[in-house]
């Protein structure tokens, strides 16, 4: 595997996997934009209309896909290529890891017979299908033809990172239309251990210096799906005499994922921080943590961002304050990525790959 200013850790996360990648597919004549990760392939054109999709040769219905154009809040459709004709009055089942998700009559489908392609555009069936989709392993669709009743199976690994590469292209990331919120907003993900301030329990109670990021349209951290957090969820660190930090949930939760803004205040001022990352291209920011966690003890701030909701995948990063030039900031300790949700469960994270403090070479 809900809307707020989405974490440039979904372009991080999309920009390495597509560094480790192998050879893609090609895509569109006209696409301007093309990644593989691992089973599922992205292509966008120069009008950055994006497709999401994965293909099994060896059979009749041989694409399943999610297409959405660049517009705020485009709506996603599903669609299919197929070698023959669906039968009318038949039934398409979608079915993920064994639990039937969606069933959709063939009159319901759009067809384009010129490419062979059917598309549904239901938003809350598409929606729900979708979130199932990157939670799941592997899809298994059944249709029939003139030829009869026929299953054709796809793997769902890769699904995640094509979802954040996608928003990356479209610009959705930071934004509560990007594509890998798409799904049904869950509880606020607890983060045990964090400093939490009672005080900061509510949009009410938020700094008079800090409203601006809360209050409006278009305001930062101001979507919250049109209910804000009971608590808001925040929590405040002394670093000096002179400096204190404050971390408030910042935005809309995904289905596991919760965004965290932080500002350093000094004389009743507040300054916005950068959280320092790793990227494809070197070094980058983000402005807001995943689940985030200040340990008080150790003075360190950890974050992880969940590929889905196991947590047998995704982005960890630690940080503490220190010097940034001539001014206190986020330090990068650490970070690690796991693209693969794979089931397989590391809790100390010593087994991801380390993209910081960088891997010694072994040549």
């Amino acid at each position: 595997m809900p809307r707020p200013t989405r974490p440039s850790t979904f372009m991080i996360l999309a920009a390495l996997v597509g560094a480790m990648l192998a050879t893609a597919l090609p895509g569109p004549a006209e696409a301007r934009e093309f990644k593989r990760i691992r089973d599922v392939n992205v292509s966008c054109t120069n009008t950055l209309r994006c497709d999401l999709y994965i293909t099994n040769p060896r059979v009749t219905l041989y694409t399943v896909g999610f297409r959405r154009a660049a517009a705020f809040e485009a709506p996603v459709a599903l669609y299919l290529t197929m070698r023959e004709a669906l039968a009318a009055g038949s039934e398409v089942r979608f079915v993920i890891d064994g639990t039937e998700q969606l069933t959709v009559p063939v009159g319901a489908f759009s067809y384009r017979a010129a490419i062979a392609e059917y598309s549904y555009d239901d938003q809350e069936a598409v929606r729900a299908l979708f979130a199932a989709a990157k939670a799941g392993e592997r899809l298994q669709v059944t249709y029939r033809t003139r030829n009869g009743q026929a299953t054709a199976q796809f793997s769902l690994a890769g699904v995640v990172a094509g979802a954040i590469f996608m928003d990356e292209v479209q610009g959705r990331v930071g934004r509560e239309d990007a594509l890998q919120t798409v799904g049904t907003v869950a509880d606020t993900p607890e983060t045990p251990g964090a400093a939490v301030d009672e005080t900061l329990a509510d949009l009410g109670a938020v700094p008079v210096g800090l409203q601006r990021y809360y209050d409006g349209i278009g305001a930062p951290c101001a979507d919250f799906d049109g209910a804000a957090p009971d608590p808001l969820g925040g929590f405040t660190a002394e670093i000096s005499d002179e400096i204190r930090l404050v971390g408030l949930r910042c935005g809309s939760a995904g289905a596991y994922n919760a965004p965290f803004a932080f500002w350093k205040q000094i004389d009743g001022t507040y300054y916005r921080l950068a959280l320092p990352v790793m990227t494809e291209d070197g070094p980058g920011a983000e402005m807001v943590a995943w689940n985030a966690v200040w340990d008080e003890e150790a003075g360190e701030l950890t974050a992880f961002f969940r590929g889905r909701g196991l947590g047998d995948c995704g982005v960890f990063n630690r940080w503490d304050i220190g010097m940034v030039g001539f001014n206190e900031g986020f330090v990068l300790r650490e970070m690690r990525v796991k693209e693969e949700c794979d089931g397989e469960f590391d809790e100390t994270m010593q087994s991801w790959d380390r993209l910081w403090p960088p891997q010694p070479d072994k040549s």
